[in-house]
């Protein structure tokens, strides 16, 4: 099943929202392009004071000018065209807030297929809250009943903000709802660009099925590499970020019967685990830790 949004409202979210994702042309190209060009021009008017007494040299420099122009109008026209495409970027608060919109949606969404209320739920009042995080920009609690989200990159198209985080034009969200009986899932993907949701699973499972709730940290499939971003902090340097071999951590709760869900939370390179994705605060630990703490509550037998 696939949820979209209007066609107009998703493509207005593309349009706006693929620029964070291009890169913004070197000013150096735009330089170049005027320089070709008023040499260009420069070539055409000395053409013609040459013209009386040194034709030789006037074609010469109408030739060179003519040439020129031509390649200065297609570097320039190259130039507007990737710049076009490129900006005005939205800033990586903006970006995250569009973000914490989307999560606070799928929040309520989850909810609905699972055909849970807030009193169904036994996770306590102080959880994390990635909706919270994300538009203050770090770690918030929430003092309301709600379920534990979390959400992790797919390893699609991304950036690095002038913030130094990466950003994804897809996602994977689960939304953990324990209740008294049973603990609900639901997992989805989010595309980014247009707030489109497909993927969608719900299960849900009695507590004594669960048998780990765990972190992994396993070798991306080849198929997946991390390919050439676009990243700001260098005054619009683009560059290249070039992983030995990606290692991609995720956050599992497994069943009795082989099955799992969970979303990634690192990605790291193999050979130097300094080199590390700094992604947007997840609350791994907090979320892991409210998912034990109902596991252990229920494993006991109640009066």
């Amino acid at each position: 099943m696939v949820t979209n949004p209007s066609d107009a409202e998703a493509t207005e979210r593309r349009k706006k929202l693929e620029k964070y994702f291009h890169p913004t042309p070197k000013e150096s190209l735009r330089l170049t392009a005027t320089a070709l060009l008023a040499a260009g021009a420069a070539g055409l008017v000395l053409g013609l004071i040459l013209l009386n007494g040194q034709q030789f040299w006037a074609v010469v420099c109408w030739a060179a000018g003519v040439y020129a122009l031509v390649r200065g109008f297609q570097r320039k026209s190259r130039y507007d065209a990737a710049y076009k495409k490129a900006e005005p970027k939205p800033t990586g608060k903006e970006m995250d807030r569009i973000l914490a919109e989307d999560l606070r949606q799928i929040e309520e969404r989850a909810m609905q297929r699972l055909g849970i209320t807030p009193d169904h739920l036994e996770v306590g009042t102080q959880v994390w809250d990635p909706v919270a995080a994300l538009l203050a920009g770090g770690p918030v609690e929430r003092g309301e009943r709600r379920p534990l989200v979390l959400y992790g990159p797919k390893m699609s198209g991304f950036a690095i903000g002038d913030d130094d985080v990466w950003r994804f034009k897809e996602y994977e969200v689960m939304v953990i709802c324990p209740t008294v009986h049973h603990l609900a899932l639901y997992h989805c993907s989010l595309d980014f660009l247009t707030g489109g949701l497909s993927m969608e699973d719900t299960e849900e499972y009695q507590y004594n099925h669960v048998v780990a709730v765990s972190t992994r940290t396993t070798p991306v499939p080849e198929e997946i590499s991390l390919e050439r971003l676009n990243t700001r902090r260098e005054e619009g340097e683009e560059q290249e970020v070039r992983f030995a071999r990606v290692l991609r951590r995720r956050l599992e709760v497994s069943v009795s019967n082989g099955q799992s869900m969970g979303v990634t939370v690192g990605i790291s390179d193999e050979k130097d685990s300094a080199r590390a994705a700094r992604l947007q605060s997840t609350g791994i630990d907090e979320v892991t830790g409210s998912i034990r703490r109902v596991l252990r509550d229920h494993s006991q037998p109640r009066a």
